[in-house]
């Protein structure tokens, strides 16, 4: 059994005995991997493995088809990714778009999740305080992009007419988009403003340049979004991360 060498990023870990770990890590050339970690717990000193959570680098490992756990050789840090872990709602957002990888991806290769997941822990790590948590936001939506789940925004879900620059919708949670006001009718979905799509529109695109007017709101509806069309469940980190997000304006 030959090893094999990817890129990766560790998503989350466990220990297992006394002295190894159980790893679960998205790569780019083999999707999501369960991989036992041999010895790692309590190794320090120079030369020793980081094995922090969120730390992208190199990950050599034997891989046994069939097998949901395989066995890692070596992971060569490139990336370790510290300033998460100095900023709650930069940990918590890691930690948001972390469960919803480990929530819907497969083992197999694809290389627009392995990218979009290091994009946003980038993201988080690059930005401002004050742009944490519409970094936080933006990474989810390129989660759910990358997964092929993106909503409509720019015409009606219904009838496929494109939307007014200062039209008001509703968002069809089920339809996956927004309804232009004709099609809205007596919905009771969420109100959708010219102002709330363009920044749903820029978190879409990764553009974190301002922070958005109400990030609760804007949570609660990617949180629906996620539970609806990717996850099937709510994802508890999601709570979390709405914890940690500043109080939305009064209307």
């Amino acid at each position: 059994m030959a090893a094999v060498s990817t890129k990766a990023v560790l998503l989350r870990a466990h220990p297992y005995g006394e002295t190894s770990r159980v790893l679960r890590l998205l790569t780019e050339d083999h999707g999501l991997l369960g991989v036992m970690a041999k010895g790692v717990r309590g190794r320090g000193g120079k030369g020793a493995t980081p094995l922090a959570t969120f730390a992208s680098g190199i990950l050599t490992v034997y891989v046994r088809p069939g097998r949901d756990l395989h066995t890692m050789k070596d992971f060569a840090c490139t990336r370790l990714r510290g300033g998460l872990a100095g900023n709650v709602v930069r940990f918590a957002g890691a930690s948001s778009v972390s469960e919803l990888v480990l929530a819907h991806a497969e083992s197999e290769s694809h290389p627009g999740l392995f990218r979009a997941m290091e994009g946003s822990l980038d993201l988080l790590e690059a930005v401002p305080d004050e742009l944490a948590a519409t970094a936080a936001l933006a990474g989810l939506w390129g989660i759910v992009e990358a997964f092929g789940f993106a909503p409509e925004l720019m015409t009606c879900i219904r009838c496929g007419e494109a939307l007014d620059a200062d039209e008001v919708g509703r968002f069809d949670l089920a339809a996956g988009g927004v309804l232009c006001a004709r099609c809205s009718g007596n919905s009771s979905a969420p109100r959708v403003g010219p102002g709330a799509r363009r920044q749903l529109g820029a978190l879409l695109d990764g553009r974190v340049e301002e922070p958005v007017t109400h990030p609760r709101r804007h949570l609660a509806l990617v949180s629906d979004f996620v539970a609806y069309h990717v996850a099937n469940r709510p994802l508890r980190s999601l709570r979390f991360l709405g914890d940690t997000f500043p109080p939305d304006p009064e209307a």
